[in-house]
């Protein structure tokens, strides 16, 4: 059968106060009266040496003297000499010598020559008088030139008083077992309650219910464990609501990748199967669709990429190898690259408004350097400036990079004249599939996962980015740690 920690409390308790009471009545019985017996002797021997001190000459006063200690300390005291002779005497006063009194003199005769070299004879023994028993003690010792002391104290009643404090001590003990009862089964309430209060809510934290805290009335170990079990439920609580949002913005990827991939992919089928009617009618119309195929293939696999891109740079499959390289070499590295990826009249905008001006502005030193992944950082600042060039607008459209050492931290800053962003739209611009095209204006290419792209390597390399509306345009700013800057 379970039984609560209370009752185990209770039990415990009342098992050790009745285990004390059992050993000390078994202590009293075993060794009081063995105890009593050697504290007597050690205190007769005190007695003796106040005797030695002092002066037998005025027998009178010296017989009153130990006559007062025997009334006192009840002892008796007898001094004799070398043959047995009483000189000085508490009890027995008819009698002249130690002999007479069968213990006395037994030990006295048998132990004279030890007495004789200092050594101090003490004794105890059992006798029956009357109705009941007799413990004496004896003590004998030489104190001076043919003087021999006897000193000897009687317990008429040590047993009976031995069996009284036995069942004293049962008595007592019973009391005390029931107020410790009482005691323990109390502090075991005191004790358990905050137990119970921390697995009831340990119950809700594992139910995924964080609305429960344990109130902390201490420091001790309960208090710690109670500060670390609220804490522990902070935690969760802000753990599950990110998976909650991690689950769906999942699912919103999925929806935004699906709908993304869904028209390419119908544009393709439709036009292969018009291709099969008009494939040998109009062979130069169908070499139109193969183009169009051709075009709508590389923009589902150019997703593709970068989806897949993005899903490795989430879930910390890549992470930065850092290495230390000059801004200047990244920047025309980006700008030589952009110029030979890509056509910005024709590709990139799609129409022959005007020309993009790109302007790589020199605002760094020629020593700047940034610690940090090249590959990562140049993708980065390629996907900030393909998306200037996907909503830059003006007469001439103007794009203008800049870099700075900025505190321990290396800042690059894309601008791209145009239309502002709406601020309710600023923090979504950085999710994947955001587009605030019809804010921006006209319909553009891409996919809404290059600022996502952007956003995943800053955090990998612990910096922090951000948008902002400028006079005649917009602004994005990435800035990367440079975790060996001194």
């Amino acid at each position: 059968m379970k039984m609560s920690i209370k009752k185990k409390f209770t039990f415990i308790g009342a098992g050790m106060i009745l285990g004390f009471i059992v050993m000390n009545i078994l202590l009293t019985y075993l060794f009081m009266i063995p105890f009593s017996v050697k504290f007597s002797q050690r205190q007769l021997n005190r007695i003796i040496i106040q005797i030695e001190k002092q002066d037998m000459q005025d027998e009178e006063e010296f017989q009153e003297y130990i006559d007062q200690l025997e009334e006192d300390m009840n002892t008796r005291i007898t001094i004799v000499d070398s043959d047995g002779m009483i000189l000085f005497t508490t009890w027995h006063k008819n009698r002249e010598n130690i002999g007479n009194d069968t213990l006395s003199g037994k030990l006295f005769y048998s132990n004279k020559e030890e007495l004789d070299e200092g050594e101090v004879v003490s004794t105890s023994s059992d006798r029956e008088e009357g109705p009941g028993n007799q413990i004496r003690i004896l003590v004998l010792r030489r104190i001076g030139n043919d003087r021999y002391i006897f000193i000897s104290r009687s317990y008429r009643s040590l047993r009976n008083t031995m069996h009284s404090a036995i069942l004293f001590e049962l008595v007592s003990g019973c009391v005390i077992l029931i107020i410790g009862l009482i005691i323990v089964r109390n502090w075991s309430y005191f004790f358990v309650t905050p137990i119970e209060q921390l697995t009831k809510t340990t119950e809700h934290i594992a139910n995924l219910e964080f609305d429960n805290k344990v109130a902390v009335k201490s420091e001790d170990e309960l208090g710690q464990l109670a500060n670390a079990i609220n804490r522990m439920s902070d935690h969760l609580e802000a753990n599950v609501e990110q998976l909650q949002n991690d689950i769906e913005n999942r699912k919103k990827l999925v929806r935004n990748l699906s709908h993304e991939i869904k028209s390419p992919v119908a544009v393709i089928m439709g036009y292969a199967d018009r291709m099969k009617a008009i494939i040998s009618k109009n062979p130069d119309k169908a070499i139109g669709y193969c183009e169009i195929i051709s075009d709508e293939s590389a923009r589902v696999d150019s997703l593709v990429k970068e989806m897949l891109e993005f899903s490795k740079l989430e879930q910390d499959y890549g992470e930065p190898l850092r290495d230390k390289f000059k801004a200047k070499v990244l920047f025309e590295d980006i700008d030589k690259r952009f110029h030979q990826e890509n056509d910005i009249k024709n590709t990139i905008l799609g129409d022959n408004d005007s020309n993009v001006q790109i302007v790589f502005e020199e605002e760094y030193e020629e020593d700047d350097v940034i610690f940090a992944d090249y590959v990562m950082m140049e993708r980065a600042v390629y996907n900030l400036i393909r998306n200037a060039v996907t909503y830059v607008t003006g007469n001439p459209p103007l794009i203008r990079v800049t870099g700075k050492q900025q505190a321990g931290f290396y800042e690059i800053s894309v601008f791209n004249s145009g239309s502002s962003i709406p601020e309710e739209d600023m923090p979504s611009i950085w999710e994947p599939f955001s587009k605030v095209d019809k804010v921006r204006g006209r319909s553009k290419k891409g996919y809404g996962l290059g600022l996502s792209i952007v956003r995943e390597i800053v955090e990998k390399h612990n910096g922090y980015y951000n948008v902002n509306n400028v006079d005649d345009g917009v602004e994005f700013t990435v800035s990367i740690r440079n975790v060996n800057d001194k």
